[in-house]
C-alpha cells in the first residue's frame, strides 16, 4: 500500500493547517523527504501557544523541525541553507501591522488589504478564531516586513543557530519554586511548576519535545494517578517529588526548592 495517501494530499491543501496536519501524517506514516521539502519556502501562517502566549509561526518552520527530526536517524542534512525567522508574538503582529498600514495612501491600503484577503483564501484558510492574528501577518509579509536569516543547518545537531538561540532564551528567565526541572545535554529544557494552575513549561528543541511526548505518555499510562499527583494536591513539593520518581526513570530530572539550585 502506498502510504502518501495518507499526507500527500493534506500538504497541498489550501488550508495551512491542513498542511501542518500533513506534516504530522508525514512524520507518522515515513513519508519521502521529498514530498516536504516544497513546504520549506511556505511562508504561510499558522497560530500556535507557547509558554502562555500565541504566537504566529509559519507552515516552512514546523516543515523544517519534521525534516530534522527525520535525518537525526541518519544522513545528516543535505538540503543546504533554509530561511528561518523567530516566531512573532500575536499582540507584535497586530501592532506592527497597524503601524505599517496606517503609513500608507488609501488607495495603496485598500490594495494590499485586497491581496491580503487573496492570501488567506488561497493559501492560509486560518480557523475564525486565528484570522485576525493570520491576516496581520500575512500585510506584514506582502509589505516585506517579516525579517528573515537563511542558515545553515548544523551537520552535528542538525539545528540552525536561530533555533539554538530560540531553545536557549526560552530557558533563560526565572520559573517559580518550587519546580521539576528537565535537564539536557546543554542545560534545562524545561520545567513543572505551579502558577495558580500546573504548568509544564519545556522549549522546543528536540529534547524538549522528547519530554513533553514523555509527559504525556506518562500521563495516558495512569491518568488517575498522574492526575492526583499533578493537580489536585495541596502539597506541591510532594507532587514535584512523585512526578520526578516518575520521569527520572526515563530523563534526567531534579526538584528545586532553593534559588541556589536554579540555573
Amino acid at each position: 500500500m502506498d502510504l502518501s495517501v495518507f499526507f500527500a494530499g493534506l500538504l497541498t491543501a489550501a488550508s495551512a493547517e491542513q498542511r501542518v496536519r500533513g506534516i504530522s501524517e508525514w512524520t507518522e506514516h515515513l513519508g519521502a523527504d521529498e514530498y516536504l521539502l516544497p513546504l520549506l519556502d511556505d511562508d504561510a501562517p499558522v497560530v500556535r501557544e507557547h509558554a502562555g502566549h500565541r504566537r504566529v509561526v509559519e507552515v516552512r518552520a514546523v516543515a523544517l523541525v519534521a525534516l530534522q527530526d527525520r535525518r537525526r536517524g541518519g544522513g545528516g542534512w543535505p538540503y543546504g541553507p533554509v530561511t528561518v525567522r523567530v516566531a512573532m508574538r500575536v499582540d507584535e503582529a497586530a501592532a506592527r501591522a497597524r503601524a505599517a498600514l496606517d503609513q500608507l495612501h488609501p488607495v495603496e491600503r485598500a490594495a494590499v488589504e485586497h491581496r491580503v484577503d487573496t492570501l488567506l483564501r488561497e493559501r492560509v484558510e486560518p480557523w475564525p478564531e486565528d484570522r485576525p492574528a493570520c491576516r496581520d501577518y500575512a500585510a506584514l509579509l506582502l509589505l516585506g516586513r517579516v525579517p528573515y536569516q537563511r542558515q545553515q543547518v548544523d551537520p552535528i545537531s542538525l539545528l540552525t543557530p536561530l533555533q539554538v538561540d530560540v531553545y536557549r532564551s526560552q530557558q533563560r528567565s526565572p520559573r517559580p519554586l518550587p519546580q521539576l526541572r528537565f535537564d539536557g545535554p546543554d542545560g534545562p529544557v524545561g520545567y513543572l511548576y505551579r502558577d495558580q494552575t500546573w504548568v509544564i513549561d519545556v522549549d522546543e528543541s528536540p529534547v524538549g519535545r522528547q519530554v513533553r511526548a514523555l509527559l504525556g505518555r506518562l500521563a495516558r499510562a495512569d491518568r488517575d494517578r498522574w492526575i492526583a499527583a499533578v493537580h489536585t494536591s495541596d502539597d506541591e513539593l510532594a507532587h514535584l517529588r512523585a512526578v520526578a520518581a516518575e520521569v527520572s526513570r526515563w530523563h534526567p530530572c531534579a526538584v528545586v526548592i532553593d534559588p541556589v539550585q536554579a540555573p
